[in-house]
């Protein structure tokens, strides 16, 4: 399994990302970083020279390619998680995790840096166009299944706290889910799923609505994974 962070830019997706690479022991993987790497260009060359457009089939191409891993921790660009497709793969590797900020603090935190980052070079104002990707992006944002503000927290807090909420993937329950994924697609595709060790206990179409379909006592010595089953591509809604 992977897990993945996404968020607007300024958040602390890298950071908090190497940091809890470190804690799991696992692999941290940058997809900006990989698509820098192997164009050999930076990311604001990129958009001079190519545009936006081909930036962003570059970087659904390293998406396609990162999800093969396993533990591994992976941090993706602000706008990657817009794509559906890129959602579908990394929804489907493990729990994809939202940064968030208030617009303020993305300002102080991204201020030096303006001139390297293209979706805000060049604005007549910085912060109303951070506003203004924050609002077009917020739907597919709230596609992640967990969101943590980062705005007040420390590098070590924030980690802390998604330390809490992952527990449930990184289990038996989640070692079920890789072993039975393909009849378990077939049946509960485009549904979340709740796994208590090797069972399903509840289904719905959000995690919320997993979790309260659970009709069983749960022991207190277990822990329930809550799992998206993706769409099979050829019939995934584009929303």
């Amino acid at each position: 399994m992977n897990i993945t962070l996404v968020g607007f830019m300024g958040t602390g997706k890298t950071t908090v990302g190497k940091r809890l690479a470190k804690q799991l022991g696992w692999r941290f993987v940058d997809v900006d970083a990989c698509i820098q790497s192997r164009t050999r260009k930076p990311i604001s060359q990129i958009f001079a020279e190519h545009g936006e457009a081909v930036f962003r089939r570059l970087e659904q191409r390293e998406i396609q390619r990162v999800v093969h891993g396993n533990e591994q921790v992976i941090t993706t660009g602000g706008g990657a998680y817009v794509n559906p497709g890129n959602r579908r793969l990394l929804r489907a590797t493990g729990p994809v995790i939202c940064l968030t900020a208030v617009p303020k603090v993305i300002l102080q935190r991204v201020r030096a840096t303006i001139a390297s980052r293209p979706m805000l070079a060049r604005a007549p104002s910085t912060m109303g166009r951070i506003q203004r990707l924050m609002r077009a992006r917020a739907p597919a944002y709230a596609k992640a299944d967990l969101s943590l503000d980062t705005s007040g927290l420390t590098v070590e807090e924030v980690v802390g706290r998604i330390w809490l909420q992952i527990g449930p993937w990184i289990s038996k329950s989640w070692r079920y889910l890789l072993t039975h994924n393909e009849s378990l697609a077939q049946r509960y595709a485009g549904k979340y799923i709740a796994v208590l060790d090797d069972r399903i206990v509840g289904v719905g179409n959000s995690h919320l609505e997993a979790y309260q379909a659970i009709r069983r006592r749960i022991p207190a010595e277990c822990e329930v994974g809550i799992y998206y089953l993706p769409l099979p591509v050829e019939t995934a809604v584009v929303r």
